[in-house]
C-alpha cells in the first residue's frame, strides 16, 4: 500500500507542476503580446511622424557610455 500511496503523491505532484505551467506560460504568452502590441503601436506612431523607431541595446551598450 506504501508503494501505491508514493505513487498517487507523485502523480498529484506532477500533475499540479504541469497544471500551473500551463497557466504561467499563458499568463508570460498574455503579458508578452501585449507589450509587443505595444511596442508596435508606438513605432507605428513614431513612423507617422516621420522618425525611426526606439532601438534597445543589444547588450549593455547603455551601461559602456
Amino acid at each position: 500500500m506504501n508503494n501505491f500511496g508514493s505513487t498517487l503523491a507523485k502523480i498529484v505532484v506532477f500533475a499540479g507542476g504541469a497544471f500551473a505551467g500551463a497557466l504561467l506560460t499563458g499568463w508570460l504568452d498574455k503579458l508578452i503580446m501585449a507589450r509587443t502590441q505595444e511596442q508596435s503601436e508606438s513605432d507605428s506612431s513614431r513612423y507617422a511622424q516621420g522618425l525611426q523607431p526606439h532601438s534597445r541595446p543589444l547588450s549593455g551598450e547603455e551601461y559602456q557610455k
